[in-house]
């Protein structure tokens, strides 16, 4: 399983899309404040009166928010390249039948998409400062240890996403479907699903206020503030959902 675990992670790290998409979200990291200012600057053209630019940014925002833009669909969309590669290749037939369970390959991949997803949020926290620094001084403010919480708290909501990922690519086969679900969950899309859900479950139900978007780890990844319990408790549900089925799944099929 070590080996395993090696491999895939060395495979990862080679791999052009990783590279890409890496590069893409410092690179949209590193321009989002410059942006927001040339967005003040135009404001303040068209409307012909002054519209105030934050001269400050504190470090704690900066680590809350590590999916800058559009990041978090390219971790998503990384992950899933990723998760495909083997099954894509035909490369997985000849490491399966080395492993006293198929699905050693699956978990293998689990475990190495932390480090991935990890790494995207450091390049995210990174590209926002080096894009701020020459515009706006950075505070040091006393929010950083509880900054620094929601940032675990959404490495482990990313994590519970990937797990679906995962199953979608390894378990039923299809990287088309991943790819979209990556846009959907990356881009917050699915909140118009939970919507319509929620509504319904509101109806038949009579539970008023019901919103199911709260529990989703999807959208609990674009909240400034997630909820803490309420991100471990989806978080280990679509964990604990996900893989253990996936496992089996892949177990079973013929590869």
């Amino acid at each position: 399983m070590g080996n395993l675990l090696k491999m895939d992670l060395y495979r990862m790290r080679k791999a052009t899309a990783f590279r890409v998409t890496l590069i893409m979200a410092l690179v949209l990291s590193l321009a989002s404040t410059p942006f927001n200012r040339l967005f003040t600057l135009l404001g303040e053209l068209l409307t012909g009166s002054s519209i105030p630019f934050p001269p400050e940014q504190n470090l704690s925002d900066m680590l809350r928010g590590p999916f800058m833009m559009l990041n978090a669909m390219l971790v998503m969309l990384s992950a899933c390249v990723f998760f495909y590669a083997d099954l894509q290749s035909g490369y997985i037939k000849n490491i399966a039948g080395q492993m006293p369970k198929k699905s050693f390959t699956v978990l293998s991949k689990f475990i190495a998409i932390i480090p991935h997803n990890l790494l995207f949020m450091l390049a995210g926290v990174l590209g926002n400062i080096l894009g701020t620094v020459f515009l706006q001084r950075i505070v040091f403010d006393d929010g950083i240890l509880a900054a620094l919480g929601v940032f675990m708290l959404k490495l482990l909501l990313m994590q519970a996403v990937c797990t679906v990922l995962l199953f979608v690519t390894t378990a039923l086969g299809s990287q088309p479907l991943g790819i979209v679900l990556s846009v959907l969950f990356g881009t917050g899309l699915l909140s118009l699903v939970y919507l319509a859900i929620s509504s319904g479950v509101s109806s038949l139900f009579k539970l008023h206020g019901f919103d199911l978007s709260r529990y989703m780890p999807d959208q609990l990844l674009q909240a400034d503030r997630p909820d803490t319990l309420i991100s471990i408790i989806a978080s280990a549900i679509t964990i604990g959902l996900f893989l253990p089925l996936g496992l089996h799944i892949f177990d079973k099929k013929d590869t």
